[in-house]
């Protein structure tokens, strides 16, 4: 039976569709928010995602890698919106967001926020949190004098919870939790002479040079491997060590961990949730016998 995805070019990317008697499926791609990191690819369990090649002239990338979806292979059933870092892509069900993979426990939520105790904050910052933010998630409301700070108010959408605004803020008033940790390493010896493509890509302003060589600070970068994606003498490598989100015991979870990981972590993983259910087995069973 045919499977009657349509796909829909949009002013800044792509729709796929399908159409049910009673509903309507989406899966939303928008470029402008892509930041050609590859995760989706990566992610996706039917290859149906790929990226197209970075263009870098002098050093300079020109053109980040596009996402492109094979309507034919794609079966719109949003893994790749879930671990999307700018929200670039999202799946809907007559129009409201709806994650079917997520809705029935075969992948988790990632953990990720953002707080601000914005009761507290003061103007004399100089609303350093909005200034820092290298993709404009931040607005500050501020009474019509000048003279105080009504609102921090956070695009949760673009946020892509870097940490910028956190180290900016002089009164320790933001928190951010990341949805990975691992670390970016790169190197140098192979980084051609004024080359900065891995600087342009970089989304949370995580990269920079010094003495004419590319190096990254930790606290910022993402590990979202937009960086890895441009360079042109593959001289930088991202490395994820955990996920943070729920437990969920799912072989398709599974496969994903270890696609955005190793097969170390992975390793890890089914060993903690291997003693955890033990430990609840026990606790069913005593529960069991006291009653």
């Amino acid at each position: 039976m045919a499977r009657n995805i349509k796909e829909i070019a949009t002013e800044d990317g792509v729709v796929l569709e399908q159409n049910y008697l009673t509903k309507t499926k989406r899966l939303e791609y928008s470029n402008g928010a892509c930041v050609g990191c590859g995760i989706c690819s990566t992610v996706c369990p039917k290859e149906a995602i790929a990226l197209t090649e970075a263009s870098v002239e002098d050093g300079r990338l020109v053109e980040r890698p596009r996402v492109e979806i094979d309507p034919e292979k794609c079966v719109l059933c949003g893994i790749c919106a879930v671990f999307c870092p700018t929200s670039s892509l999202n799946t809907t069900v007559d129009g409201k967001t709806y994650i079917a993979v997520v809705r029935h426990d075969a992948m988790p939520t990632l953990t990720r926020y953002i707080y601000v105790d914005s009761a507290k904050c003061e103007p004399s910052c100089e609303l350093v949190c909005q200034e820092s933010c290298p993709v404009d998630a931040i607005t500050i409301s501020m009474s019509t004098d000048g003279k105080e700070i009504i609102d921090v108010n956070v695009d949760w959408k673009a946020c892509i919870f870097c940490k910028q605004c956190e180290a900016a803020c002089p009164y320790d008033l933001i928190r951010v939790q990341k949805p990975f940790e691992g670390t970016t390493e790169i190197d140098a010896g192979k980084c051609p002479e004024g080359c900065m493509a891995c600087v342009d890509a970089c989304p949370s302003d995580a990269l920079s040079i010094e003495d004419g060589k590319p190096v990254v600070d930790q606290t910022f970068c993402i590990l979202c491997s937009s960086c890895e994606e441009v360079c042109p003498e593959d001289a930088i490598s991202v490395n994820r060590t955990s996920v943070s989100c729920p437990s969920v015991r799912s072989g398709a979870w599974f496969k994903v961990l270890e696609k955005l990981t190793s097969p170390e972590v992975l390793a890890r993983e089914l060993g903690i949730d291997a003693s955890k259910r033990r430990k609840e087995t026990v606790w069913e069973t005593y529960s069991r016998l006291l009653a």
